[in-house]
């Protein structure tokens, strides 16, 4: 079948697809953890292959799938429209600013709050050392989590969904599966994260909206949710409390619904629909 891309969804849901997608990203995310769980090794530890080849391919399971899938349901020229989606002209310097600044803005707002409900002096930056680290970890994050995963969630799954579901709804259900996607990370002691499971998965879903907020009003542009998802994963500074941090995320999310409106996340048509 092929997909034609308007504005950012795509003409049809394509369910049988879709499964495609998620039974290749969730086969080899399973076999992964599958691997380092029979064998004992941590994830830390699958140097050898085919441990590190199983690392590789569960961790960057996005990407793959949504260029296979896409490759053998649209060909050539699908390819070509999904790589050329993270390379579109559509965001602009507002909107580039927004994306690279709102995880910062959020994490002050939550480290203030938290030092005001608390009494506790958190630190204000969440800073490698050396500080100046930082800029490696962001390209490593831009990289290796923000594209090799956006492709994916954004790039192939967000415009079907929203085919057939609004903005909304179509991030509840997107959030959801990323957050079960991340779920086995947590119980290995080398990937695993300090937040409790239900934070984890709240933050992710709230976190889904607000991508899609983003992608909504750059035209689809899979470069802004990436640039996104590598700020998440820098997290340059302390946010204090995390059920504050999560209460942040729930008022942004929150004054996003109340402006954008919850149908399509965006307050003006942006394009053209055919």
């Amino acid at each position: 079948m092929t997909t034609q891309t308007v504005e950012y969804k795509t003409k049809a849901f394509e369910l049988r697809n879709l499964g495609y997608f998620f039974l290749m990203v969730f086969g080899l995310q399973a076999a992964k953890y599958g691997y380092s769980f029979f064998t004992g090794q941590g994830l830390s530890a699958l140097n050898i292959s085919p441990g590190i080849i199983l690392a590789v391919l569960g961790s960057w399971g996005p990407i793959i799938a949504a260029f296979v899938v896409t490759g053998i349901t649209e060909g050539k020229s699908g390819i070509r429209n999904l790589w050329q989606r993270f390379w579109n002209r559509n965001m602009s310097v507002k909107w580039l600013l927004g994306v690279l600044l709102i995880i910062p803005a959020m994490e002050l707002v939550s480290n203030l709050v938290s030092r005001m409900l608390n009494g506790i002096d958190y630190p204000f930056f969440n800073l490698p050392n050396p500080p100046w680290m930082v800029i490696s970890v962001f390209g490593s994050a831009f990289i290796f989590t923000g594209m090799f995963e956006e492709f994916g969630w954004r790039g192939y799954v967000l415009p079907r969904f929203q085919a057939k579901w609004n903005a909304l709804t179509s991030s509840l259900f997107l959030g959801v599966i990323w957050a079960s996607w991340h779920f086995g990370q947590l119980f290995f002691p080398e990937g695993s994260n300090p937040e409790p499971i239900w934070g984890f998965g709240i933050r992710i879903i709230l976190e889904t909206i607000i991508i899609t907020w983003i992608f909504n009003n750059t035209k689809g542009s899979v470069l802004a949710a990436s640039l996104f998802h590598a700020m998440v994963n820098t997290a340059p500074i302390g946010i204090g409390s995390a059920k504050v941090f999560y209460g942040v995320h729930l008022l942004v999310v929150i004054i996003i619904l109340l402006i954008f409106g919850a149908k399509k996340l965006v307050r003006h048509k942006s394009e053209e629909e055919t």
